[in-house]
């Protein structure tokens, strides 16, 4: 026989559970992999191959005080990260943040 405490511990566990899988799926961060084309102090551009096209097209990226930036393994400021043109890229862009194609975080291979 089930008692009602072990029932709202259930309770209590699935909807903690549901709560974080709405948390995860709300989530829209969608993956940018290019070459880099030009670099300013707050947005960088990029030559992607377009998903349905397959052709190569420019996208600006802008970059934000709270943009995430990795060189390898570590972590750098986006003026220290020294990117090159050429130099190839991930951007990490939330689709539900408030700024269009603003960059969530930039990967860089190490030097």
């Amino acid at each position: 026989m089930v008692t009602r405490q072990a029932l709202n511990a259930l309770l209590g566990a699935t909807v903690i559970l549901a709560s974080t899988m709405v948390a995860v799926v709300h989530a829209h961060e969608v993956l940018y992999r290019g070459t880099v084309l030009a670099v300013q102090p707050t947005r960088l551009q990029v030559k992607t191959i377009d998903e349905k096209t397959k052709k190569e097209e420019p996208v600006w990226f802008s970059v934000g005080k709270d943009t995430k930036v990795k060189r390898g393994d570590k972590a750098v400021p986006y003026t220290d990260a020294k990117i090159a043109n050429g130099e190839r890229i991930v951007v990490v862009v939330n689709h539900d943040a408030e700024g269009k194609m603003l960059a969530a975080e930039l990967r860089l291979a190490a030097k």
